[in-house]
């Protein structure tokens, strides 16, 4: 059984979904599975001793891969493309260790690691100390796999989806840890020798649970149809094999000719019928008229009908993956008409949105993908935001494909370039999302909203040193970053944070906070030159704020006025407005609620709603009046209710409705 559901999984997997994460890794394990009980097969029922020991050899050569193999299976799906630096030198040891190992298990059965003779038996120190190291380090692989596990289903989060695989993934490890390590442990601790190898069975079994119910490789629809399918043309073919066995005896005795007569003509007719038949089989597992034809769509593209799936399947574990990789609250797709059609997570088309992208088809709109905040609370990064405009190219790829798969069979041509198209999109979203964002030693400020400083992925908590406040520290950089090059004139500040302290201890108090803030500008570095002093002024140097949301904020309105097209004006206006969280500088200390942020918070403010309405005009003017409505009620709200133009519009959709 054991081989069998090796072979079985691994050619399903190899033929149907070779190019999904963590496939080729998990048709290699099972080839090494099927290299180890194979041999183990013959090794029981041969008879000839020459061909006993090279199957021994081989059984313990492929067993020796098979640890290393298990680690690398559950790296490739935890670790989604993310491999840490311990998770790979922990695999590059492994691999090392295991091959050599191996090599060594297949040419010199001899002297292998093992508990028990023949093994590698140094005089004076012993073979007992190099089996049981061997015997710890598969051991401390299939602990590690276990780890790596348990730290994936941690950070599933609410994806039911990825953790009723994750899960899966874990009973066929564990079940396959517990066979592998009582085989393992055999020489030292006796057991019966059939129960290790049922163990292993059994976890072939939930692997193929996993792989068939769970969609670990291939989406629902597809492991539904492969699993249908394999088992009837399995069946057909046992059946076919079974009359060859029993009825080619039974002919050459009949006719009296020493000649495989039905054998051969059994291969002609085969080979003659297989296409009918295969399609045949294919459209009794496809069911309805509509799934039938797109089978001929499939065919006629020259791809697998049973292993391809319809493209608008991609969008539901795209959205999952995004949601997962950003930490959003949920991400969701709708239609022209404002209907959602996908989603994941929280869906919630009257909360607040992080980026609301429109998804275009030939420059057509078709609907929108709205991602929603932050689980942080924080807006997105200019990296995120265009790897979220890449994904929503694949998703309006996807979509619109599907459509056209459900329209029109007779546009084969195109149908396969544009499928070629996205597919190339998806592999390279994918990628670009396990490299993560770029390095940076700058400072990122988010002032649009409650004030958040990060520092490489990391929010500052502690702004002042010992003797410092963290308060007045922070605002001292507010106060900063706000002036730029104007600077900071020391009194001002005083007056700010300690007016009612008597000059000489405010001007302590400021300096030591000024050294504090200074510390935590640049850890680790003295003489700091993170602010800097010049004709009685304090400012932030240049190279200490790397981005700001502010900056951003007013780059991407100019790259929306200077937009030739309104495509690219509302993909500027969209991430402009996921920039914006609230007021500027909203709960910072001190600065926050002083006369000094009023001028500039308001300006912001009326850019933002000006902003608003710019968006709903455009939305408008594409009619996607439930995108045009929501732009509209959010900029009265910023407004203070008081907006008559956004009145006026939003009579003007209720009317055209």
């Amino acid at each position: 059984m054991a081989a069998i559901l090796a072979v079985w999984l691994g050619l399903t997997v190899v033929t149907r979904a070779r190019n999904r994460p963590g496939a080729p890794v998990f048709v290699l394990l099972t080839a090494w599975l099927a290299g180890w009980t194979l041999p183990v097969i013959v090794l029981r029922l041969t008879t000839d001793t020459l061909v006993a020991d090279i199957a021994s050899a081989l059984a313990d050569g492929f067993a020796d891969l098979l640890p290393v193999g298990t680690l690398h299976v559950v790296l490739a799906i935890t670790a989604e493309g993310r491999r840490g630096r311990l998770q790979q030198v922990v695999l590059v040891a492994s691999y090392a260790a295991s091959v050599t190992l191996a090599v060594g298990a297949i040419f010199f059965p001899d002297q292998q690691f093992s508990l028990a003779p023949p093994r590698f038996d140094p005089p004076g120190i012993g073979g007992d100390l190099f089996g049981w190291g061997w015997v710890t380090a598969r051991l401390a692989m299939f602990a590690a796999a276990l780890a790596w596990i348990a730290d994936g289903l941690r950070g599933a989060g609410a994806d039911d989806a990825r953790r009723r695989q994750l899960l899966a993934v874990a009973a066929t490890v564990g079940v396959g840890v517990a066979g592998g390590v009582l085989l393992v442990l055999s020489d030292a601790v006796p057991s019966p020798p059939f129960l290790g190898v049922s163990l292993v069975a059994l976890g072939l079994v939930l692997a193929s649970y996993a792989v068939f119910a769970q969609g670990l490789f291939l989406s629902p629809g597809v492991a539904a149809e492969a699993f249908r399918y394999t088992l009837l043309s399995g069946l057909l073919l046992a059946v076919l094999v079974a009359a060859l066995v029993g009825l080619e005896p039974w002919v050459r005795h009949t006719l009296g000719v020493d000649f495989p007569i039905l054998t051969g003509l059994s291969v002609v007719v085969a080979v003659a019928l297989f296409d009918p038949i295969s399609t045949r089989v294919r459209g009794l597992v496809r069911g309805s008229a509509v799934d039938i034809g797109l089978l001929r769509v499939m065919r006629a593209l020259g791809r697998d009908s049973i292993a391809d799936q319809p493209p608008d399947q991609a969008v539901p574990p795209a959205l999952a993956r995004l949601v997962r990789t950003f930490g959003l609250t949920g991400a969701w797709l709708t239609d022209a008409s404002g209907a959602i059609r996908f989603s994941h997570g929280l869906a919630d088309p009257q909360g607040p949105a992080g980026l609301r992208l429109p998804l275009l088809v030939d420059d057509a709109p078709i609907g929108s993908v709205v991602f929603g905040p932050k689980q942080s609370g924080l807006p997105v990064t200019p990296h995120e935001s265009r790897l979220m405009q890449r994904a929503a190219g694949f998703l309006a790829g996807s979509v619109g494909l599907a459509e056209e798969h459900r329209r029109q069979g007779d546009a084969l041509s195109r149908l396969s370039e544009r499928g070629a198209e996205i597919e190339s999109a998806g592999t390279e979203l994918a990628a670009a999302l396990g490299r993560g964002s770029p390095p940076s030693t700058g400072l990122h400020v988010f002032a649009l909203g409650p004030l958040r400083i990060q520092r490489g992925g990391e929010l500052i908590r502690r702004w002042g040193g010992p003797k410092a406040g963290s308060r007045q520290a922070e605002a001292i950089f507010a106060f900063l970053f706000d002036r730029g090059e104007r600077g900071l004139d020391k009194e001002d500040a005083i007056e700010l944070i300690w007016p009612d302290t008597d000059l000489e201890r405010a001007d302590l108090a400021f300096h030591r906070t000024l050294g504090g803030l200074r510390r935590t500008l640049e850890p680790g570095r003295s003489g700091s030159a993170a602010i800097t002093f010049r004709h009685d002024r304090y400012q932030l140097a240049g190279e200490v704020v790397d981005w700001s949301d502010v900056a951003a904020f007013d780059e991407e309105l100019v790259a929306a006025g200077n937009a030739v097209d309104d495509g690219s004006a509302l993909a500027h206006l969209e991430r402009a407005r996921g920039l914006y969280r609230g007021d500027y500088l909203d709960d910072c200390p001190f600065f926050g609620d002083s006369a000094w942020v009023e001028e500039r918070r308001e300006q912001l403010r009326g850019r933002y709603v000006d902003l608003l309405v710019a968006l709903g005009e455009r939305y408008e003017r594409r009619g996607d009046r439930p995108a045009a409505a929501d732009c509209y009620r959010e900029a009265r709200s910023v407004a203070g209710g008081d907006l008559p133009l956004a009145d006026v519009a939003l009579d003007r959709l209720h009317g055209a409705a």
